[in-house]
């Protein structure tokens, strides 16, 4: 078994600095091997050893909890918190959560896997606990600080007595990307005291986040005194600390796929330089969405690109290099991005807002009222729709299509190849009104193997066995598994059966129309990435029924889709096995039916 070097949370608290910089080290090498072998969000977790050590040295999680802001910044914390020996499952599936949860932990005191709640929860508890002698401790990055909520959050805070209220901005001068915008010039120019005080909280720093013997003494100094108003304590850290590839590129190991190479795994104490465990970048849909988009607005200066913190994430670091005055990063602020675009598209521009689709969710009140509402040509272009694998429940892209498709106006394209892709952005870029594109994390095929019918759909050849059987109906980048599971079929139930792909859903494409009543099935299989509920094949249904005879009231509709819960992290390929969407099952839904 291997050895624990953590100490209990009380013992914690009596060890001595020497000490406890050897735990630091200790700790660092156990994110970085686990890291290098699951993947994981490995600088903002190195860069926060020290601060979390400090933290739980001297507070008493979890009767004076401390809230972490998104997760990313908090595998020290949770090593520190009883989950050394299960460290090693972080992000396979049945094991730790990359990011916080209550149900793994006491000392995860509230969930997080978004940025910027931390205040806002930690006002709840501080209220709860007025009066009492505890501290309640909110963690936040400066990048969080560009976010609305922890704007409104701020404002609360100097209005409320809420006692004893500690709040530690991790200032690391990064979200995923650099910071931008005001905050990061306040905290940089030594105006923060300033700053701190109108807002109604008394202001400490800036800190050194990596000398434990000023860390902990500040702390302890914060908390023997008898707070009149909550406290700043502005904590300079470095993104990546102790591992040099981090140091060096704190964007490309903000979150990172496994290492390939054993030798990514040498000891910190080595300073590894070989950069190898960085993510491999090959062709992928936000690759190709950001290569179709900068061509695009080379020719055209009406067209804009808009990110929240999310540049190489979403594909877009060659648009901002390239077209810097048509480009815009506004932090972590998808409401302001969202009614940024509206703004921008009411002026005569062609914004394009390229968001998680896990993050557009905060932005969905701008969707509504201030884009569709007006009819106004904005883009929204979706990355990481459907599952994204080991980041779990709090990232993964369910549910976009089931609050995007009754919206009015909004035409959704869900491309299933990188020529799908091409078109639905190019026809999107030309549409009087607002559009969705959602296309999936990674890599994607260049085509499909069955030929385009009309726009926004794909069919076989119709053959005259297929009258009155079963019709698979794929959307978007479920097609591959469409076609693998139309390979697995029997041949005599392969003769019976029809692939059909639609690359658009709103609205549902004239060529499916024709379609449908050219087979006139008795079962319709619909096979989508996203929530049933509300989703593809509800709203596929509805519009058929509507706008073709009768028929398609007796049609047996099987909807292949995310059942009704909060999926799990693991990979995409145990998820899909795990519901039944797995080529193989599927096929297996269709003989048996």
């Amino acid at each position: 078994m291997e050895f624990n070097p953590v100490p209990s949370l009380s013992d914690l608290k009596v060890l001595e600095i020497p000490e406890l910089e050897s735990l630091a080290q200790d700790l660092r090498q156990k994110i970085l091997t686990t890291c290098l072998a699951n993947g994981g969000h490995l600088g903002a977790s190195l860069g926060t050893v020290e601060l979390a050590i400090a933290l739980h040295s001297t507070f008493h999680s979890p009767v004076e909890p401390i809230f972490w802001d998104v997760g990313h910044q908090a595998y020290a914390h949770k090593l520190l918190t009883g989950r050394w020996a299960e460290f090693h499952t972080l992000r396979r599936k049945g094991g730790l959560s990359g990011f916080l949860s209550r149900e793994e932990s006491e000392h995860d005191v509230f969930g997080a896997g978004h940025s910027s709640t931390s205040i806002s929860a930690a006002i709840a508890a501080a209220w709860a606990r007025r009066g009492s002698e505890n501290w309640t401790v909110a963690v936040i990055g400066d990048g969080a600080l560009t976010a609305g909520l922890a704007w409104e959050a701020l404002n609360q805070v100097g209005s409320e007595d809420l006692g004893r209220l500690l709040i530690v901005i991790n200032d690391n001068q990064m979200s995923i990307s650099p910071n931008v915008g005001a905050m990061s010039r306040i905290l940089a120019s030594g105006e923060a005291t300033k700053f701190f005080d109108m807002m109604g909280l008394d202001y400490y720093g800036p800190l050194d986040g990596h000398d434990l013997t000023s860390l902990i003494g500040a702390l302890r100094g914060l908390k023997s005194t008898v707070a009149g108003r909550p406290i700043v304590a502005h904590v300079f850290t470095q993104k990546g600390k102790g591992y040099l590839p981090a140091e060096e590129m704190p964007a490309n190991f903000h979150g990172m796929s496994p290492a390939t190479r054993k030798k990514d795994s040498k000891p910190l104490e080595q300073k590894i330089e070989d950069p190898g465990a960085a993510p491999i970048i090959t062709s992928s849909y936000s690759e190709i969405f950001g290569q179709v988009l900068l061509d695009v607005a080379v020719s055209d200066d009406r067209v804009l690109a808009i990110t929240a913190a999310m540049e190489e994430g979403t594909g877009l670091a060659d648009f901002h290099r390239r077209l810097p005055e048509q480009f815009f990063d506004v932090g972590i602020a998808e409401p302001h991005a969202c009614v940024l675009a509206a703004g921008l598209a009411a002026q005569g521009y062609r914004p394009v807002f390229a968001v998680y689709s896990t993050f557009l969710q905060r932005a969905l009140d701008g969707v509504i009222h201030d884009v569709a509402l007006q009819s106004l040509p904005v883009v929204f272009a979706i990355d990481r729709a459907g599952w994204v694998g080991v980041d779990g429940p709090t990232h993964h892209g369910t549910f976009d299509l089931s609050f995007l498709l009754p919206i009015p106006g909004l035409r959704v394209f869900v491309p299933g190849s990188y020529e799908e892709l091409r078109h639905a952005l190019t026809s999107a870029l030309r549409a009087e009104g607002p559009s969705a594109i959602r296309y999936p994390r990674g890599p994607g095929r260049e085509r499909l193997s069955i030929p385009i019918l009309q726009e926004g759909i794909s069919a076989e050849p119709f053959q005259p066995s297929q009258m009155g059987g079963k019709l698979l109906v794929s959307t978007g980048f479920s097609a591959a598994r469409a076609e693998q599971a139309m390979k697995n079929l029997a041949p005599e139930i392969r003769a019976k059966t029809r692939w059909v792909h639609l690359s658009q859903i709103k609205p549902v494409p004239e060529g499916w129309l024709a379609a449908f009543q050219e087979t006139r099935p008795t079962e319709i299989f619909v096979l989508e990435d996203g929530s049933e509920i509300g989703g593809a094949g509800h709203f596929l249904r509805a519009e058929t029924e509507v706008r073709v005879d009768g028929h398609a009231s007796v049609v047996q509709w099987i909807f292949l889709a995310y059942p009704d819960q909060f999926s799990p992290h693991a990979t995409v390929v145990e998820l899909e096995e795990a519901t039944g969407l797995s080529a193989r099952q599927i096929a297996e839904r269709l003989s048996h039916a």
